[in-house]
């Protein structure tokens, strides 16, 4: 016999606790008991009229719902909002009741766009939530590894321009140039004008690259093995410890990789209050500049090896030994080049005697018939990029390194495959910000619960033993 519509049982009355529909295991449980949330009304306070209106939302409620967002990798707010009034999880994170319906996603989008976009209110939560970290010692600080990865912006790829972009930081120009003439001076050269214009270095003179029309905030993506398009950058650093990011930084795609550097290092400092003993970089960063400039700082540089793939018919570099005692190369014939002069570009240039590369038997191997005697540039900080590169095939280096992989290559993964963090969900770099902030605030608050139940486990299981104990004792009285 069929069951009456009227008398099913969803349609039924029953007194039920919304604690007890959550899984005590629950990802927002963990959450929820191991993070403190209550920052973000005191953060937000000033953005809000108290006398102006109806009473306003709470806003660690509408931060908690773009939690859930970036969570679970929910893109659109519209979607969002509907899952909010069907999750029963959502709803018991949020503090709603069982029929009570969450904020529309017109009211998210109003106040993220008109209340908190231009006070950074995304970057000092993340912020907050590191510092939380810190405090639960979750953060070593001794050794973090930097790297970036791509990020699709939402810009139709065939609407475009070409524009000329600077491609080198003007403080590494600054410094080279001292530099140089620094070594001009020693050799008893005139130093350069870097005032001309027309004589500035290749390594800042810029290039050419398209220009999104959709999102002109992004930068064009021409690197081999990546997609080709218009992207952003993150450049994360994550600590070592419990995988915890301790910086963030956005950078259009067209931007290299080891230009917002200082940069980072500065903001490294700013949070954690202090730098790092050894810093990992994969091979993308494998640069003099780079290596002279962790040195500067104090920093122990772990960097990855970039092997050249292009071939020469002639010797390369690679065949001389330098002496770093006397400061010149010595070739496979066992003659001597000697310094003689430093390069707009900051090469010091050796050269050997063009009498000696005229009876040598092999100079046709060496550099040809066209020159007269064999040339070998180094860079003015290679000294600094040796020892990185000498540290690195130690053991202590070797084993560095290959914790890379484990943490941040492990963070990006996460990030991309779990929090939507693939694809762009905005126009503009400040959005960028903001989706990437969040991002590594959701990650941050992950590590943060993992740590917490782990010790509360640790603590309840103590506490029975110590319980069982005191009972075992009063027995035996």
């Amino acid at each position: 016999m069929l069951r009456d519509k009227e008398t099913s049982k969803q349609k039924e009355y029953e007194i039920v606790l919304l604690d007890d529909l959550v899984p005590q295991d629950h990802i927002l449980r963990k959450i929820d008991a191991a993070v403190d949330f209550s920052f973000i009304h005191d953060l937000c306070k000033d953005l809000y009229s108290p006398n102006i209106g109806r009473p306003a939302i709470e806003p660690e409620l509408l931060f908690r719902m773009l939690f859930l967002g970036y969570l679970y990798g929910i893109k659109s707010e519209t979607k969002l909002a509907q899952e909010v009034n069907e999750n029963i999880a959502f709803k018991w994170f949020l503090g709603l009741r069982l029929a009570e319906k969450g904020p529309d996603h017109a009211t998210i989008s109003a106040n993220r766009v008109r209340r908190f976009r231009d006070h950074n209110i995304a970057e000092k939560i993340f912020d907050n939530i590191l510092q939380q970290c810190i405090d639960r010692k979750l953060v070593g600080g001794n050794i973090l590894y930097t790297d970036s990865t791509h990020i699709k912006a939402k810009a139709n790829k065939h609407r475009k321009t070409l524009v000329h972009v600077e491609e080198t930081p003007k403080e590494y120009l600054e410094e080279l140039n001292a530099q140089i003439d620094l070594d001009r001076r020693i050799l008893g050269k005139k130093p350069f004008d870097h005032d001309d214009d027309d004589k500035t270095p290749k390594s800042g003179g810029g290039k050419t690259q398209m220009k999104s029309l959709t999102d002109p905030e992004s930068g064009q993506q021409n690197r081999e093995g990546k997609p080709d398009g218009f992207h952003y950058s993150e450049h994360r650093t994550v600590d070592s410890k419990n995988n915890v990011i301790v910086n963030v930084h956005v950078e259009p795609a067209n931007v290299n990789d080891i230009t917002p550097l200082p940069t980072i290092l500065r903001e490294i400092d700013q949070r954690l209050g202090r730098l790092p003993k050894y810093m990992g970089l994969d091979a993308g960063y494998h640069s003099a500049w780079i290596a002279h400039l962790l040195e500067t700082n104090g920093i122990q540089g772990v960097i990855g090896y970039r092997r050249h793939t292009h071939k020469t018919e002639h010797y390369g570099k690679y065949r001389f030994k330098f002496d770093w005692e006397y400061d010149m190369y010595i070739c496979p014939e066992k003659k001597l080049l000697n310094w003689k002069t430093t390069t707009r570009d900051g090469y010091r240039q050796y050269f050997c005697d063009s009498k000696t590369c005229a009876a040598c038997s092999r100079r046709e191997e060496c550099f040809g018939k066209s020159m007269k005697r064999k040339m070998v540039d180094r860079h003015v900080w290679q000294d600094a990029l040796d020892r990185v590169m000498y540290f690195t095939k130690t053991p202590r280096g070797a084993r560095i390194y290959a914790w890379r992989k484990e943490t941040i290559e492990r963070s990006f993964a996460e990030a991309k495959e779990n929090h939507g963090l693939r694809f762009a969900r905005m126009l503009g770099i400040q959005n960028m910000r903001e989706q990437c902030f969040l991002t590594a605030a959701v990650q941050n608050m992950k590590r943060l619960a993992k740590v917490f139940c782990f010790s509360f486990r640790i603590h309840c299981m103590l506490k029975a033993h110590v319980l069982t104990c005191k009972t075992w004792a009063l027995s035996t009285v």
